[in-house]
């Protein structure tokens, strides 16, 4: 459980936390948004239209910046598909930010009332716009948050993956909200999330980043086993990805990555996926190559908050011990 000491430490790091993306009009529009001037936001999203992973990026992040808006957000979708989408995704993160990033054991349940009650809010916008725009496998994306949220079951999470991916199969944080569902603390277990991310693999083009659901999947599966047992999270994490299986398994998804690279606004976070796990597992030429490129810009979560309650700091320990810095 993340506790506000923590918090503030990694907010001390130097680090870009939540920022491990590549988007540069985002970035100039996010303080904007904040100050409540929506009109920025709602532009960029339009402008993002048939780019997926662009329109999937913003949608994400404007969301985040919204959350104290959505009185206004409100006003303004009216009819307009771009600004439902943004509201409906601005509901799910209000919700998630209510329910915070604890297991549910310590979540009360007032605190699950209220996550529901905010999270009912977003499913129909989202199928307005998802109706409203066809093609548009955004509001899909954001559908399988609200599902796994509401706990609306595997059906319904498979129903709505089947219609992201006849929209785009192979949409980044598509496949990371899948590899969620499938994770053993929601609707899946161990083998089926590797098995998911074994085909993510298999069925990438060369250069996505999206191999990098392989490396998600083993962070997933470390993190959840080290809580399970009396090691520490340091040598659990050196043991697991030390396992020379694991390690070659990670080093084909990312070569597959890397022999075709091409500009992609989640790069960064794979670079961090397949970087932290090299560095983890004791390959630490691996690790400078990918880590080398990132900066930083620092996922809020995995990889690094498996290894520390402040990631920020943990990954600044990282790039000391590769010589980064």
């Amino acid at each position: 459980m993340i506790s506000a000491v923590a918090d503030l430490l990694d907010k001390t790091s130097g680090m870009r936390m939540g920022k491990a993306w590549e988007d540069p009009a985002l970035d100039l529009a996010l303080p904007q948004v904040k100050a409540g001037r929506l009109h920025h936001g709602l532009e960029l999203i339009k402008q993002a239209r048939g780019n997926n992973e662009l329109r999937a990026l913003r949608v994400e992040k404007l969301a985040e910046a919204a959350g104290a808006h959505t009185g206004a957000l409100s006003r303004q979708a009216q009819d307009d598909p771009d600004a439902l989408l943004w509201l409906g995704a601005a509901h799910i993160k209000h919700a998630w930010d209510i329910r915070g990033g604890s297991f549910a054991e310590y979540v009360g349940a007032n605190r699950f009332q209220r996550f529901w009650q905010v999270l009912a809010e977003a499913e129909a916008p989202l199928r307005q716009a998802a109706q409203a725009l066809p093609k548009d496998p955004v509001p899909w994306d954001q559908l399988q948050w609200h599902a796994i949220g509401m706990t609306s079951g595997r059906d319904e999470l498979d129903s709505i993956w089947k219609e992201l991916t006849a929209r785009d199969p192979h949409l980044y944080p598509g496949h990371y909200g899948r590899a969620q569902a499938l994770c053993a603390k929601w609707y899946g277990s161990h083998r089926e999330l590797l098995a998911f991310a074994r085909e993510s693999v298999a069925s990438a083009l060369p250069g996505d980043p999206v191999t990098a659901m392989l490396a998600l999947a083993h962070f997933e599966i470390a993190w959840s086993q080290d809580r399970d047992s009396d090691r520490s999270t340091q040598d659990g994490l050196e043991a697991y990805f030390g396992d020379p299986e694991v390690a070659g398994a990670l080093s084909r998804a990312a070569d597959k990555w890397r022999e075709g690279s091409r500009p992609h606004p989640r790069s960064l976070d794979a670079a961090h996926l397949f970087g932290a796990a090299f560095y983890f597992g004791g390959h630490l030429r691996r690790a400078q190559g990918l880590l080398g490129e990132v900066g930083r810009r620092v996922p809020e979560v995995l990889p690094w908050a498996a290894a520390s309650l402040t990631p920020g700091r943990r990954y600044a320990r990282a790039i000391r011990d590769l010589g980064l810095t």
